[in-house]
């Protein structure tokens, strides 16, 4: 059963014994919730490309992807392909061409590709384009015929609605598991913890670092 908006809060209060207090209002909790989701997911997906494996904390928000590459208009050596509006972090892409069988895509980062792209021994052939990821859409360097790139992203999860008129008891709080929910839910007491100066914060963040070492 997903936590909903008000499900999550009273559990938060519950967990800090603030049940009944001004302090911690509900947009402050929400908000805690937003900027310690994305925290979890960062942790999670470098898990994730260390190990290889999918976990189910972020199964939800995994998804397949093909998108059309055209020319960049601007710059004839590279080509373009916009990333999906949901788009957060990109797991696996592989270039699709109309003339070979592309063997394999290097995947890097932002800034690498001047010394690949001078550098014989990593220059972009046909067989083995390289790709590098923007903020919102992928640059393609090949000299062949690309026509798709197919691959798994991470999308931004959504998060439930607490104004004034929102039925705070049905909105689901965010589109995760409960079982990450529950994870996130300990980091916000945390945060909680660490305003009011709870001793209870040290035993929290032993727990959170424990996570980060097993994620390296």
């Amino acid at each position: 059963m997903a936590y909903t908006v008000e499900h999550l809060y009273k559990k938060v209060l519950e967990a800090t014994d603030k049940m009944g207090s001004d302090f911690f209002p509900l947009p402050y909790v929400m908000n805690r919730l937003e900027t310690s989701t994305y925290d979890f997911i960062g942790e999670t997906v470098k898990f994730i490309e260390n190990t290889q494996e999918i976990r189910d904390d972020l199964l939800a928000l995994y998804k397949p992807f093909k998108i059309p590459i055209i020319p960049d208009p601007d710059n004839d050596e590279y080509y373009l392909a916009s990333l999906p509006q949901d788009y957060l972090h990109l797991m696996s892409v592989k270039v699709k061409d109309a003339e070979v069988e592309v063997r394999e895509t290097n995947l890097i980062r932002h800034g690498q590709e001047e010394i690949l792209l001078i550098d014989p021994d990593t220059r972009p052939h046909s067989e083995y384009p390289i790709v590098s990821s923007y903020e919102t859409h992928l640059r393609i360097y090949t000299p062949g015929t690309p026509t798709f790139v197919v691959g798994f992203y991470v999308a931004k999860p959504t998060f439930g609605v607490f104004g004034v008129h929102d039925d705070i008891e049905t909105e689901i709080a965010v589109n995760l598991p409960d079982n990450s929910t529950e994870k996130i839910i300990k980091s916000i007491v945390n945060d909680i913890f660490v305003a009011t100066a709870d001793p209870r914060a040290q035993i929290q963040y032993a727990n959170k670092e424990t996570f980060r070492k097993r994620s390296k």
